[in-house]
Parts: C-alpha cells; structure tokens; sequence
C-alpha cells in the first residue's frame, strides 16, 4: 500500500513538472482543458454531489437502523433488570417505619455541652410510638 501511494505520487510529480516545464504539454492540456473544460467539472461536481448524497443517505439509514434496534432490543432488557431490582427490594408498611422525633428549632440559648447532654431513654421512645399508633376520636 505504501509502495502504491509512493508511485502515485511519483506520476503526479511528474505529470505537475512535465506541464510546467514542457512547452507542447503545457498547450496540449490547455487546449484539452479549454474545449472541454466545462464537461470536465460538470461531471466532477455531479460525481462529487452524487458520492457525497450517496454516503449521507447511507449513514442516515445506518443511524435510524441503530436506533429502532436500540429502541426495540434494550428497552425490555433494561425495564426488565430494573423490575427485578425493584422487586427484590424489601418494602415498608407504614406501621413498620419508626418514628424519629425531629430536631427542634435553635434557641438563642446556649447548648449545654457535649458531656452533659442525654440520650432518651428506650422506654421513652415506646412510649410515644404508642402514643402515635392510638387514633383519636
């Protein structure tokens, strides 16, 4: 492949020194490129307009193919795995969540220090699920 691009480039260098540097070459391209200039790149940009259509149209096609088969192939696999995690999750009812008693608002006051304050006792917390878990009337 190499020995390939390395002979093209060798006759194009020649062909680009004979036209510059030979008179009867330079006027036999001229009048080839006078007469039938305007056929030439006609057909150049036809075949350059049609190439280049042909190659959009072909990685349009490509596109839209890769998109029905990931809408089609990886959808199910994926809302399957995600229900199957889902399942296996365990759920909590509403009586088995545990009640926290939230944090009330700073006061202006200072907090006693690290040391001196208290955990509340385990007695304590069962008393306020009950009281929570009783309806009122």
């Amino acid at each position: 492949m190499l020995v390939e691009a390395s002979i093209i480039g060798f006759l194009g260098y020649w062909i680009a020194s004979e036209y510059v540097f030979n008179a009867y070459f330079h006027d036999y391209v001229d009048q080839l490129l006078g007469t039938h200039g305007t056929t030439f790149t006609a057909a150049l940009g036809l075949g350059i307009g049609l190439a280049g259509s042909a190659v959009a149209a072909t990685l349009y096609r490509n596109l839209q193919h890769a998109k029905s088969r990931l809408e089609t192939i990886t959808a199910p696999k994926i809302r399957g795995a995600v229900e199957k995690i889902l399942s296996s999750l365990p759920t909590v009812e509403e009586h088995q969540r545990i009640s926290v008693p939230r944090a009330l608002p700073s006061s202006p006051v200072a907090s006693p220090p690290p040391s001196q304050v208290t955990s509340p006792a385990p007695g304590s917390l069962e008393k306020e699920e009950q009281k929570l878990d009783v309806p009122k009337s």
